[in-house]
């Protein structure tokens, strides 16, 4: 089954608009925007990160939601469906 991925802009967009969001909204830890928006401290920590920069399109509604802001503002469609966003080069030896 195919999932359209998102990729996220920028981490440190992402960071700054927990931790000072536009009016109306909540400031968020990493914890907290996990909690609200039903995704792992993980996922929203490798996507701050940037060490894996995608998310499924209901993952990046979500953010987005909860950070009160356009999906766009933060994620675009990724390039490959296969694309998962691991930063890590793979070598006969494992990953470096």
């Amino acid at each position: 089954m195919h999932t359209d991925r998102y990729r996220l802009h920028d981490g440190p967009l992402l960071r700054r608009l927990m931790e000072c969001p536009p009016p109306g909204g909540q400031i968020h830890t990493v914890r907290s925007l996990a909690a609200a928006t039903g995704l792992s401290y993980s996922k929203i920590q490798k996507l701050i990160t940037e060490d894996r920069p995608t998310a499924t399109l209901a993952e990046a509604d979500r953010i987005a939601r909860e950070l009160r802001v356009r999906r766009k503002a933060l994620f675009s469609p990724s390039s490959s469906p296969s694309q998962d966003g691991d930063t890590r080069e793979e070598t006969p030896d494992g990953p470096r």
